[in-house]
């Protein structure tokens, strides 16, 4: 049998003591390095996962004895973690959004392509099975061309509360829809935003491929709506129908003071270990670095969820129609500068 796998976690926060437990529960994974500027913080998360804590992130994504990293920061602080790793020429994971601006995920891929060091971007939805059943019927053509896609993606007031400091409804929730839209019906060519980019958007999309499609996203409802919001998608094509409710789980647990947050998808913990969507995710990216497969979803993919989340939340600012277009690779800088040669 072949060593494990050793991974630089980089961030100790929610998503990394998440990414940390799964990746250390993981036959194939361990967890060497976690990387956190807060002492306390990321020493707790490394003694947990038998592994070292480092301040920097940089130190962290170039220590030795790391085959792979996963950048678990908030989303302003990905692109210096994510460009230490690509000159440290590791297989790289980072959370969605792939980063905070367009330019910034444009840099992240660029890099990517020049180091030719493979990136997941980890939208966990391509992970969750009904979503990936949705991606599979439309690639078994049951459904025919795909004619129009509609999604919806709307939390709840707490999540603005807890999260508009530092991001944005569109990055945070159109992120994840418009990576799905792409995924099933192809390269968005232009989108038309309307609404409160702060509370609520509404976008119509168009597709290379002559499809067309509606968005709505936001963190507006009442805190107690169930499910704690509506998220869904429609794939209308020429011979059929796919529909994804995310709320209908199958699952009604309430508590004396409502609804309980009992996850069934996502990570839900059975038997004592993590599972759903991102085990399985982090069962892919530790097949990806150990070289068995490719990313299922790319750095050039995540750039491009990013690029048509901020064209729908700028769309909605100024009231016209953003034509979106991939620009083109450039040169990164030298085998030295990138530390691959």
């Amino acid at each position: 049998m072949s060593a494990p796998v050793a991974f630089a976690v980089i961030g100790a926060g929610f998503m990394g003591e998440r990414w940390a437990r799964v990746l250390g529960e993981h036959a194939g994974a361990r967890v060497a390095v976690v990387a956190d500027p807060d002492a306390a913080r990321g020493a707790a998360l490394a003694e947990r996962c038998g592994a070292r804590h480092v301040a920097d992130a940089a130190e962290g994504a170039s220590a030795p004895g790391v085959d792979a990293v996963v950048v678990c920061t908030p989303e302003h602080l990905h692109l210096d973690a994510s460009l230490a790793t690509l000159r440290a020429g590791r297989p790289l994971a980072v959370e969605k959004p792939l980063a905070h601006t367009a330019e910034q995920a444009e840099e992240i891929a660029a890099h990517a392509e020049r180091a030719a060091v493979p990136v997941l971007a980890a939208h966990v939805l391509r992970f969750e099975p009904r979503y990936a059943a949705v991606k599979a019927a439309i690639a078994r053509g049951e459904i025919g061309r795909v004619l129009a896609v509609r999604q919806e993606r709307i939390g709840v007031a707490a999540d603005r509360a807890r999260l508009s400091a530092r991001t944005t409804a569109a990055l945070y929730y159109a992120s994840h829809e418009l990576d799905l839209a792409r995924w099933y019906a192809g390269p968005l060519e232009a989108v038309h935003g309307a609404g409160d980019p702060a509370e609520l958007l509404s976008g119509t999309l168009r597709f290379a491929g002559g499809a067309h499609g509606t968005i709505q996203v936001g963190w507006c409802l009442p805190d107690r709506t169930p499910g704690f919001g509506l998220a869904g998608v429609t794939v209308i094509g020429e011979h059929g129908v796919l529909r994804v409710t995310q709320g209908d789980s199958g699952l009604l647990a309430v508590g004396a003071d409502g609804q309980l947050d009992a996850d069934t998808a996502w990570a839900p913990e059975l038997h004592g270990r993590l599972g759903g969507a991102l085990a399985r995710e982090a069962d892919h990216f530790v097949a990806v670095a150990a070289g068995e497969q490719e990313p299922l979803c790319t750095a050039a993919d995540g750039a491009a969820a990013v690029r048509a989340s901020l064209a729908l939340e700028a769309s909605a600012g100024t009231g016209s129609t953003i034509q979106i277009t991939t620009p083109p690779r450039r040169e990164t800088g030298s085998p030295e500068e990138t530390g691959v040669s």
